[in-house]
């Protein structure tokens, strides 16, 4: 039985500063928190690097037993294993071939006198240290990565592999504090497995998406991930991305092949007949990309030993290819260099209820920081997998995808809007607006439940509210609660003229507030103050290859000849759900539209569904 307490950031963080220890995080399941598994007070460090003076096969061998012990002991043992280590533990290689140099880390474990398990809150943007300087260099340029790409897929051609997972280096420097810079990484990159691992002079960050095992008594699970694809900015764009992964015959077969491979390593381990596929293809959103993701299941034939599971299962196939050893080896040639933690693995043990409880995370999405004179100098890595379906320049892409959480800019906080007219106790396209409330929720990641949506615009207990019109302001937060705010709403009985003139510069298209209905609304607040000052009341926004797009707080439409248009927003702008209701009618259509558009149509209208179609002046 695992008893969690809920505590406040400011709390957490205070204890925390002052106690340290291994944090292991979980902040996807549950909105708006983290759950954290938190090891502290430090009984024994260890640490074991190459060495050719020592015997390591013994030494390792030893040191995993070890871990057994002192977790049947009460004790939790936590630690990281090196990608390197690889040559130890795949069959048919060793290390005293392997040519790593001296001092090469192979293995780093901690053992813990005491854990608790927590919730906390996410801290704000106001809560979190945000002065932290971050450099970022990407060690392979494109054309360094095509050049060993090209060996890679001759190798594949060759038949030496079936699928190769090249990855190249990123380094990183920062200056400030890790532990603020962590939690603003995790704000941006919610998984199930984040990790803060501090020892001595280094820290580890983590922000894997993948599980490389979990062992509870004599049941075992893995969640090999393979297949990326970015995510969309708009909703229609993330569902086709989306799509595009699931429906990818290249990613499919990746994912099968490590799949397969997982079956095959589990199966050394495994009860005769326990090994099962639950899961395939599943397809996971995370904030800036999606993820194709399978499972895999089996009983353990043994009691669990840290040994044999790690015989049979390390370095995740998921990070290699298929077969592993071969896979292994060409990846180390064609790399040229060592990849440290990245596509290692992290863990946690314990005992739970009298069973062992391990869990265990692939290095993915990880850094892995030294301190030289006062500035944090970390390794990172990003990789995909190579098949013979695959293309460079695409699997480049896909690489710097995986760099996205780190390198884009923390989102301010927001939550998500609908303004909607109420009036003689009825919502104007209602089901338009809970529509795109929810697409939006599924872009960024936040929960919706369309049977609370309902019950919160539930207004019986107002009749008041049934009287006249209102404007409804209805929001939903990261933790899927929404509230409502309301005012009276008055059209005037003789409509004004629209003055709308053009905007000064271009959008930034890849700006997804451009594209989704939240809080977050600066850069249309600026533009109006610029109209303002112009003595124009809005302004038509344009990308930055002229085609116009929305105004400020209404969507565009221009009559030419017998037939009505409207922009089709897909470089930027609100689709909003009068708009939507026109095109479902069939009543206007979608095109790309430009200046020159606006100033030969036959007639100009802007509309939004609490004001309707407004009339325009044109202010050129």
């Amino acid at each position: 039985m695992i008893q969690t307490n809920l505590v406040t950031w400011e709390s957490f963080e205070e204890e925390y500063r002052n106690t340290g220890g291994f944090l292991f995080e979980d902040s996807l399941s549950i909105p708006g928190y983290t759950i954290c598994d938190w090891y502290f007070e430090l009984h024994e460090e260890v640490q074991i690097f190459y060495s050719k003076k020592e015997n390591l096969s013994e030494s390792i061998t030893n040191n995993l037993s070890k871990l057994d012990e002192f977790r049947k002991e009460g004790y939790f043992p936590c630690g990281a294993l090196f990608f390197e280590l690889g040559y130890f533990f795949i069959e048919g290689l060793d290390l005293d071939s392997s040519g790593l140099e001296e001092g090469t880390p192979l293995l780093h474990y901690t053992i813990y006198k005491q854990k608790k398990r927590i919730q906390y809150p996410n801290p704000n943007h106001t809560q979190r240290d945000q002065s932290a300087k971050q450099n970022i260099d990407i060690l392979w340029t494109k054309d360094t990565y095509k050049a060993k790409w090209e060996k890679t897929k001759d190798a594949l051609l060759l038949g030496e592999s079936y699928e190769l997972n090249l990855c190249f280096p990123i380094s990183l420097s920062v200056e400030g504090d890790l532990f603020s810079y962590y939690q603003s990484l995790k704000s941006k990159q919610k998984t199930k497995y984040s990790a803060f691992y501090p020892f001595k002079d280094k820290r580890i960050l983590s922000f894997s998406p993948e599980l490389f095992f979990e062992v509870k008594g004599e049941n075992i699970q893995t969640e090999p991930m393979k297949g990326t694809i970015l995510r969309g900015t708009t909703s229609k764009q993330d569902e086709e991305n989306k799509n595009t992964l699931l429906s990818s015959a290249k990613e499919r077969a990746e994912n099968v092949m490590i799949t397969d491979l997982y079956r095959n390593d589990l199966g050394r381990i495994a009860k005769q007949g326990t090994v099962q596929v639950t899961d395939l293809f599943l397809i996971k959103g995370l904030e800036t990309v999606w993820q194709m993701v399978s499972k895999v299941e089996a009983k353990l034939k043994d009691p669990f030993q840290w040994f044999p599971i790690l015989k049979a299962l390390f370095p995740s196939g998921s990070v290699i290819g298929a077969p592993k050893r071969r896979s292994f080896e060409l990846l180390r040639e064609f790399e040229g260099y060592n990849r440290g933690l990245y596509t290692g693995a992290l863990f946690v043990s314990e005992m739970l209820d009298g069973l062992p409880w391990i869990r265990s995370s692939v290095t993915i999405r990880t850094i892995d920081f030294r301190n030289e004179k006062n500035i944090w100098i970390g390794n990172y890595g990003v990789g995909s997998g190579i098949t013979v379906l695959s293309d460079a320049e695409a699997e480049y892409e896909e690489c710097l995808a995986k760099l996205k959480f780190i390198s884009n800019p923390n989102l301010p906080p927001f939550e998500i809007l609908e303004t909607m007219r109420f009036g003689h106790g009825k919502y104007f396209l209602k089901d338009l607006h809970l529509e795109r409330m929810e697409e939006t929720a599924i872009r960024m990641g936040f929960p919706f439940s369309k049977e609370k949506a309902e019950a919160s615009l539930n207004l019986d207990h107002n009749p008041s509210l049934n009287e006249d019109v209102f404007r409804i302001r209805f929001l939903l937060n990261e933790r899927g609660e929404f509230r409502l705010e309301s005012f009276p709403f008055t059209k005037p009985k003789i409509r004004q003229r629209i003055r709308l003139g053009i905007a000064s510069w271009p959008v930034d298209s890849n700006d997804l507030f451009l594209y989704h209905k939240t809080t977050n609304r600066s850069f249309y607040l600026k533009m109006l103050e610029e109209c303002k000052a112009k003595s124009i009341d809005d302004c038509v926004l344009f990308d930055r290859d002229g085609r116009i797009l929305e105004t400020n707080i209404r969507n565009l439409f221009l009559k030419k000849g017998k037939f009505w248009f409207t922009p089709t927003l897909e470089t930027g702008g609100l689709p909003g759900v009068f708009r939507e209701a026109l095109l479902r009618k069939g009543w206007v259509k979608e095109t790309e539209l430009f200046q020159s558009d606006l100033i030969d149509a036959d007639e100009i209208l802007v509309g939004n569904s609490l004001r309707g179609f407004e009339r325009v002046e044109l202010i050129l």
